[in-house]
This record gives C-alpha cells, structure tokens and sequence, in this order.
C-alpha cells in the first residue's frame, strides 16, 4: 500500500496513519483542540469524506476491512501510545459521504500531531494544495506555497477545518459503511 492519506498530513498526520490504512484518502479535516493550564486536553478530529484510490471492487473490500480492523485494533493501540487515550470514534454516511470522528485526550502539547509549540505561538503549516476551509487561528504565508495558522501561545481553544483542493480518482467508502457498518466484508480480508 502507498501512503496517500489526504489531508491527513496535518495534525493528523501520523495519528491517522496509525488509525486508518494508507490508500485511503480524506477529502476534509477538522480539528478542535481544548488545552488545560498543563499543557494537557483533549482533542476532536472530524474526517470527511474518507475514499479509497483501490482500483477494484475487491481492493476496495480489503481497504475497508483494513479501515474497520485498524480503528478497532491495532491502529487504535498504535496511536495511542504515548499517553493519548480514545474517548469516542464513530463512523456515519451520509449519501455518498463517509464521515468518522475521533476524540482523544493527550498528557502534552507534543501528542498532538501536526501541531508545532513555540514560545510565543503555536502553529500548524498547511501544504500547497490544500486550503483552509475555516479557523479561529490567524492564517499568514509560509515557505514553498504553503501557509500557516497561527495562535497566540496562551489560547486555550484552536479549531481548523482543511480540506484538498483537487481529490484524486478514488472511490467513497460510505456504501461499505451502509452495508456492513463496522463489519469485515467478505472478500475483504
């Protein structure tokens, strides 16, 4: 499998290769972050639009099956270590949209992906080729096309929503989700 996560690259990054196989694609992501005095809290990410690039219906199967087995098993002890703890995660359809949400509590600014601390400031960089959808960090230019979303070290709340500015051929999952919810499909092992 090649990593292809969209969108996932940003505070998601490595906590979602952890939760979901790597040849699925993620059109939209949004992230709510709730900071506590020591630098602990708790976090909610939103992933919508979750497709796979599988170019058959049976990879298509597999990479569900993978999906499903990764964010009840080993991917969920995977991102869990170092301290974060899943509280919730749901998966919902609607029409042709998979959507899933993932909430965690962190022990410190390091376990939240993506996520870079600074003296005065944190700050997330968002990659040429996607955009930022809405924030209540303050957006400016950075390096190479990208840009970044910054807030004052002191804030206690940080929210973002990113998503891909073009989504390559891929696949929705949602109808896998409709029909076999958090179900392995046949075929899909």
């Amino acid at each position: 499998m090649k990593i292809s996560t969209i969108a996932s690259s940003l505070a998601l990054g490595a906590a979602m290769a952890a939760l979901l196989p790597a040849c699925l694609l993620i059109r939209t992501t949004e992230h709510r972050i709730k900071l506590n005095e020591n630098g602990s809290g708790e976090a909610s990410m939103r992933l919508v639009d979750i497709r796979s690039d599988a170019p058959t219906d049976s990879a298509l199967a597999r990479d569900y099956a993978v999906m499903m087995a990764s964010i009840q098993k080993e991917g969920l002890t995977e991102f869990e270590q170092g301290g974060r703890k899943v509280i919730s995660k749901q998966f919902y359809a609607g029409g042709d949209t998979l959507t899933a949400e993932i909430n965690y509590t962190f022990p410190n600014l390091d376990q939240v992906e993506g996520l870079k601390v600074r003296k005065g400031e944190l700050f997330v960089v968002v990659p040429e080729g996607r955009e930022i959808v809405r924030t209540n960090g303050k957006v400016s230019s950075w390096i190479h096309g990208a840009q970044r979303i910054v807030w004052p070290r002191d804030t206690k709340r940080l929210m973002y929503q990113i998503r891909e500015k073009t989504v390559p051929k891929s696949t929705s999952l949602a109808p896998f989700y409709m029909k076999y919810g958090y179900a392995v499909p046949e075929g899909g092992h």
